[in-house]
């Protein structure tokens, strides 16, 4: 199906032939939001920029800020890669250095093992049975946390999984059993939509809006009438994990607090069948468990090509209860002199643990920044190994 396509994506889409490439930092152009996931070194102050020369003297300038440069950064590393003389593109030499260690980021990348297996026809198990799985952990920890928030002592008496991300979970409180549906939607890659009903009252209903990116997990929480509603995310990097919750009332902030944990090791043995949902060919060291049972872990590798440093990233939210987990990689490509940095081949992997003891794997079609393998042989497909 097509989609309205912004002039921004056309501009880029219609980028065939390279005839100047510059890559540029604005030192102190702007500080870094914590809250973006995106762009470059969050504790360095600037912004990175490209500008491209191509066809007949037509000109493209984007900044990691616009919502469209990693689109812009995958389709000029996807184009030079492809050129047999590089040498017509015009670049100084920090610039060219970044586009060649572009090549051979493709081939170290843990996607070519999946490149070279055949890919089957048909899941073996649709994901979307999964779903409910995944989110009843996470959908009875914020009704406990909201019947706290208000004042309610309440338990969790039993929880059942239905079809198509579907469920229910029994509460008692001030001595009286109900039942809440709870539903769960996916929205996007890496955003969820779940829907509790029937609380605080049986007209009302809690939805709560899941959302997972590079190094963040964040979730949002509000009553359809609004009375209530809150947040609390989790930012993770190599010191540990920094935690922020709130929470609002009837316009009356009643809750805030931020706290720091640090992860247990990642021991094989322990973790058992967990392992087998994890990307091959990475080193994980910490894995964090976060309040409500999900884990959280992430692994870096990195290696140079003369001025340039490759950092690889790959991080791993682990869904235990239901055999399923969800990959996000990426790499940051980073020029030691000119400290210009570039972020690459974003790819988002689905796994799940079958009854008969192997994996499935999918490989997100659309996702931004991904090129190069992912894009010509492993985008929308499904694998299957042992």
């Amino acid at each position: 199906m097509f989609h309205r396509m912004t002039e921004a994506e056309i501009a880029i889409r219609r980028i065939r032939d390279l005839r100047m490439v510059a890559v540029y930092e604005f030192t102190e152009a702007t500080s870094r939001d914590e809250n973006r996931p995106h762009g470059t070194d969050p504790e360095r102050d600037g912004c990175t920029a490209i500008t491209v020369l191509h066809g007949d003297n037509e000109q493209l300038t984007m900044s990691e800020l616009d919502p469209h440069y990693e689109d812009l950064v995958a389709r000029l590393f996807e184009l030079y890669s492809r050129m047999e003389d590089t040498d017509q593109v015009l670049m100084n030499a920090k610039t060219r250095e970044l586009f060649d260690s572009g090549r051979f980021t493709e081939e170290a990348h843990y996607q070519r093992a999946f490149a070279e297996r055949e890919s089957v026809a048909m899941p073996a198990v649709p994901f979307d049975s999964l779903r409910i799985r995944m989110f009843l952990p996470l959908a009875e920890y914020v009704l406990k946390s909201c019947c706290e928030l208000l004042n309610r002592k309440a338990s969790i008496v039993t929880t059942r999984c239905g079809w198509r991300g579907r469920g229910s979970i029994t509460m008692n409180s001030r001595g009286t059993d109900t039942l809440h549906p709870v539903e769960v939607t996916r929205i996007r890659d890496g955003e969820y939509r779940i829907r509790i009903g029937d609380w605080p009252e049986p007209a009302d209903a809690i939805r709560i809006d899941f959302v997972t990116d590079s190094g963040r997990v964040d979730v949002a929480f509000a009553t359809t009438r609004g009375r209530l509603s809150g947040r609390f995310g989790y930012h993770f990097s190599e010191n540990g994990v920094e935690a922020l919750y709130e929470a609002t009332h009837e316009d009356t902030q009643i809750y805030y607090d931020r706290e720091t944990f640090s992860g247990e090791p990642f021991d094989p043995e322990v973790f058992g069948e967990t392992v087998g949902l994890l990307p091959e060919g990475f080193h994980f060291p910490f894995v964090y468990r976060l309040p409500w049972g999900v884990l959280y872990t992430v692994a870096k590798e990195r290696s140079s090509y003369r001025d340039v440093v490759k950092t690889d990233y790959c991080s791993v939210l682990l869904f235990e209860g239901a055999g399923y987990s969800e990959t996000l990689s990426w790499t940051i490509v980073n020029n030691a002199k000119s400290q210009v940095v570039l972020r690459k081949n974003s790819v988002r992997m689905e796994r799940a643990r079958l009854s008969d003891g192997c994996y499935q794997t999918f490989f997100v079609p659309e996702v931004t920044g991904a090129s190069g393998i992912y894009k010509s042989k492993l985008a929308g497909k499904y694998f299957l190994t042992k």
